[in-house]
């Protein structure tokens, strides 16, 4: 990989399109771009639609109003403040992360090479009629789409693959983290239905394990209110916008997901120490760990959690040599230099290249 020299550039203005400046991997991967971006000395700008719950002051990034679960009017609303932001930033790209964004690019008017990020193996999944609509759009548009999943070729709906651009991975981690005497479970992410938090929670019930989660989502209230008399051992920590602060190194980080896009959680899981167990599906194993390391469902899990946690889960976790390729993989500069490759590539953009290379 050539790496491309600060002043540079001349790539047209950018707009990065997000729900959030910050919330899950998507979110927080795509601020860290945009930085990332502006010290290149490209002309980057971060549209956020929806507030966040952790605000942030990071320099030529607009956050809307709108709050998660707005409905139909809000949403409007929000699409037509998002308008105007794009009218005054003028972009020659606009990147478009996720749903509501790739629906605000379709209906948008303004003319521009627009680059959609697939973010997940099961896109629109709930509202598929409405996918299809709007994906259809973005056909017409003749729209680039990039993935954060190196298995796929073609877009669900979209369009082939131009490019595999992962998540880059950005260090928050305390050098203080908390020390547990005792082995805990931990549950990192979106409280939904197809993440299955509640199969962490029963598994520390069974083995009488204490059981620390860390997200926010649909099924929040609904788990505290269950599991209100087990308060002393099942702990809702809420969003967290950096919730490794606050995780011990050796807490086992349970990965119960049906499905992933990048999975970020067990990347950061893996790249601060900790033991991981992750669902056996094709989108976990990806990350090419070993059977160890994997369960098929709750009883499975149970049984797994129970045979290791004698020794402190000491077998989970993963190798040195492993941890270094993943570091290396998700470097910012590297992920940033990728982008910036795809983008001079693909519009012929003026960018000049030095000689030397990168690992």
């Amino acid at each position: 990989m050539f790496i491309m020299k600060e002043g540079d550039l001349d790539i047209p203005v950018t707009a990065i399109v997000s729900n959030a400046i910050s919330g899950g991997g998507a979110e927080k991967s795509m601020l860290a771009l945009h930085q990332s971006f502006l010290k290149s000395g490209m002309k980057s700008n971060l549209i956020a639609l929806n507030q966040s719950i952790n605000p942030q002051t990071v320099p030529h990034v607009t956050e809307l109003n709108r709050k998660w679960k707005s409905g139909l009017i809000n949403t409007w609303i929000n699409y037509l403040d998002f308008k105007k932001i794009v009218k005054t930033i003028d972009p020659g790209i606009l990147i478009l992360n996720c749903e509501l964004p790739e629906l605000y690019g379709a209906m948008l008017s303004h003319k521009c090479k627009i680059i959609c990020v697939e973010h997940t193996t099961k896109p629109w999944n709930g509202k598929k009629i409405l996918g299809i609509f709007v994906r259809l759009l973005l056909r017409f548009k003749k729209v680039d789409w990039v993935t954060v999943v190196n298995t796929q070729e073609k877009i669900w709906h979209g369009g082939p693959v131009v490019a595999y651009l992962p998540n880059p991975f950005i260090n928050h981690f305390s050098e203080s983290r908390p020390a547990e005497k005792n082995s805990v479970l931990t549950f990192v992410g979106g409280l939904k239905p197809n993440k299955h938090p509640e199969w962490v929670i029963k598994t520390g019930l069974a083995l009488k394990l204490p059981v620390h989660i860390f997200g926010d989502g649909v099924l929040r209230t609904q788990l505290e209110s269950r599991y209100e008399k087990n308060s002393g051992q099942i702990n809702f920590f809420g969003f967290l916008p950096n919730p490794w602060s606050a995780i011990s190194p050796n807490s086992l980080i349970i990965v119960p997901s049906e499905y992933e896009g990048d999975g970020m959680v067990i990347v950061e899981a893996v790249l601060s120490g900790n033991p991981i167990l992750l669902r056996d599906n094709e989108d976990l194993r990806r990350f090419g760990f070993e059977d160890r390391y994997y369960f098929k469902d709750l009883e499975d899990l149970i049984s797994i959690v129970k045979r290791n946690s004698q020794t402190g889960f000491n077998e989970l976790l993963v190798s040195q040599s492993k941890t270094n390729e993943l570091q290396a993989s998700r470097s910012l500069q590297r992920i940033t230099q990728e982008w910036l490759i795809v983008l001079n590539t693909r519009y012929n953009l003026k960018a000049h290249q030095s000689g030397r290379r990168v690992d």
